[in-house]
């Protein structure tokens, strides 16, 4: 076995351990060359793992004294419970998990994962047995940027624990009661639009997706009409024409770009609802010959992992996810703060900014 598995293999086991009180608060651990000999790894494997528990604050090392257990005030150990299928690209979560791992790794915090499906899947008496097991003091709950379930956010009441979500819907304080983080969508993307204006553009195509998993009467904050009047206030022409509220389905994705590329007034540029759905438009330009940006200028909106890298670059919103689960973490760390029993605290709006890359013409 490498060197790499033992030593997350030992990290998991001392971890454990300590969680689980075996080795107590305060408890001195034996000496790296004894301990190392116990767990029947190298010592150089047994530091790898000991200062990854110090890095989470479950262990202090004293020079001339040896290595102890910290003290249970110390550490703060929190639920991360994620939606089944969190690994999918279209959604934010494996993104916002990451800055959530990386804030903990700075602090002395340790996360335990849960599916959201094992945790609806276990009774109230579970549940509590696994909170009071592992010294759990606050829930993250990423959703996928999907409505809650309401048996969730029933089990999660009864854990008498605050809980944040680091990148919420509009309605989800209201429906939970938990404290939700989340991107003001209108404001957002009508700095996209803003944006594109400013560089010159002023046949802009907004192309959204309608996403049943998210049941919103909204679309990235606006209802079309709602878009329509935006577009007239700022003076956008041909709004009935180009604002289209479609499946995520590659033919009918299709079929739109071919409508307004080859139509009597095409876009100068086109404004995406997810950067993954500006790289299926990207696809769909390409096979029609068209130029990005010389031709139609492609802008998206979420700042995906890869997008910089596509041919040309993608100027898109960044809605900053690891940073959303920085500060979801940081939530839980005060939630003496605003955590209260059966009052919804307010909402936390998430900050955005607009990422300049190559494929938006500049007219100006």
């Amino acid at each position: 076995m490498a060197i790499t598995c033992k030593k997350d293999i030992v990290y998991e086991q001392l971890k454990r351990e300590i969680i689980d009180n075996r080795l107590s608060p305060g408890s001195r651990l034996p000496r790296e060359i004894d301990l190392a000999k116990n767990l029947g790894v190298g010592q150089v494997t047994l530091r790898s793992a000991l200062a990854r528990l110090k890095d989470e604050g479950l262990i202090e090392r004293m020079p001339g004294k040896g290595t102890f257990v910290s003290k249970t005030s110390t550490r703060h150990t929190f639920l991360l419970v994620l939606p089944d299928g969190a690994r999918n690209l279209e959604t934010p979560t494996q993104y916002i998990a990451a800055g959530i791992d990386e804030a903990a790794s700075m602090k002395a915090i340790t996360l335990e994962y849960c599916p959201t499906g094992l945790l609806n899947s276990f009774s109230d008496r579970e549940c509590q047995e696994m909170i009071t097991r592992h010294r759990i003091k606050g829930v993250l709950l990423e959703t996928g940027h999907a409505q809650i379930d309401i048996k969730l956010i029933n089990k999660l009441e009864k854990l008498k624990l605050p809980v944040v979500i680091p990148h919420g819907l509009p309605d989800d304080a209201v429906t939970s009661g938990f404290r939700v983080l989340r991107t003001d969508e209108r404001t957002a993307w009508s700095s996209g639009l803003r944006y594109l204006a400013d560089s010159g553009h002023q046949f802009i195509a907004s192309m959204l997706l309608d996403i049943p998993q998210e049941n919103l009467m909204t679309v990235r904050g606006f209802t079309q009409n709602e878009l329509k009047e935006f577009y007239h206030y700022n003076n956008f022409p041909n709004a009935d024409a180009l604002i289209r509220l479609i499946p995520n389905q590659l033919d009918i994705i299709t079929e739109t770009i071919h409508g307004w590329m080859l139509g009597a007034q095409p876009p100068t540029a086109i404004m995406c609802h997810s950067d993954r759905l500006a790289m299926k438009v990207y696809q769909v330009l390409k096979e029609l010959r068209v130029l990005i940006p010389q031709q139609v200028s492609v802008m998206g909106y979420s700042n995906y992992p890869g997008s910089q890298l596509s041919l040309p670059p993608l100027t898109t919103i960044d809605i900053q996810f690891e940073e959303c689960g920085r500060m979801a973490l940081e939530q839980l760390l005060r939630a003496d703060e605003w955590y209260k029993p059966g009052i919804t605290p307010p909402e936390i709006i998430t900050p955005y900014k607009v990422i300049e890359r190559d494929s938006v013409k500049q007219f100006n």
